[in-house]
């Protein structure tokens, strides 16, 4: 999927890499991802026909209402579409059990400076492939570089998936509904790896300011290794996905 849509697609790659060639070369750190959002602010939305996509080619994901009655399409007003970046954080509880997920750290990058730059049909193609992109870039790097930031991703100390946006927005999700990421998806960093994580649905589970959902969607990488043998928790597996944030 990724191969055949790069000869059209890849001069607006560029674009968005070029941002960050102003990275400084240092070593990757695990604790280098804020877990507090800093206010940056959004230079702008342009969301203005784009809608989450929400079929990996073979199986959709469910979308929900604030009653949590599921539909056919996303409800409220697209509010931000942003690129995470980061880790998936898993345990291990003995040697002959599978790693458990606890957690995860990204930082979320600002879409919307990008895509004025193409109709939203292309732009979204493009913003699809772009997590196999940006889990190549050394995340403590994209800390300090000039990419657009909107937020941090983590869970909190009850294990609650959150989405801090700063003034723009705070997100306590909890999960709805998932699908398996599509098969050819990046595996991880260089496409090497254990596969992508599922696609999902998160809603508010209380607390929330501003954002009343987010769909994580075109994942690559963060799946950890099926056993824990010869393991040393914890886990950390770098993952990108796309999150696109509703009302």
């Amino acid at each position: 999927m990724v191969a055949s849509r790069l000869p059209c697609l890849a001069p607006w790659i560029a674009v968005f890499l070029a941002l960050a060639s102003t990275l400084e070369a240092r070593p990757s750190k695990r604790d280098a991802l804020p877990t507090k959002a800093r206010n940056w602010p959004s230079v702008g939305n342009g969301l203005s026909g784009y809608s989450v996509p929400l079929s990996d080619g073979n199986s959709a994901i469910a979308v929900f209402s604030r009653s949590t009655e599921s539909l056919p399409a996303p409800n409220g007003t697209l509010k931000f579409i942003t690129i995470g970046r980061g880790t998936q954080n898993y345990t291990c509880t003995s040697t002959s059990a599978s790693p458990v997920l606890v957690g995860a750290n990204a930082v979320l990058l600002d879409a919307s400076p990008l895509l004025p730059l193409l109709p939203p049909g292309q732009g979204t193609a493009v913003l699809d492939i772009l997590p196999s992109f940006v889990i190549e870039l050394d995340f403590a790097a994209i800390e300090v570089s000039q990419i657009p930031k909107l937020g941090v991703h983590y869970f909190d100390s009850n294990g609650v998936p959150t989405f801090d946006l700063g003034n723009n927005g705070f997100l306590k999700g909890k999960g709805l509904a998932d699908i398996p990421a599509p098969a050819n998806a990046s595996a991880g960093q260089f496409d090497q790896g254990y596969g992508a994580v599922d696609w999902k649905t998160l809603a508010d589970a209380g607390g929330s300011v501003g954002l009343n959902k987010v769909y994580r969607v075109e994942t690559a990488g963060g799946k950890a290794q099926p056993s824990c043998a010869g393991v040393t928790a914890p886990i950390y597996i770098d993952y990108s996905a796309l999150y696109w944030f509703y009302d």
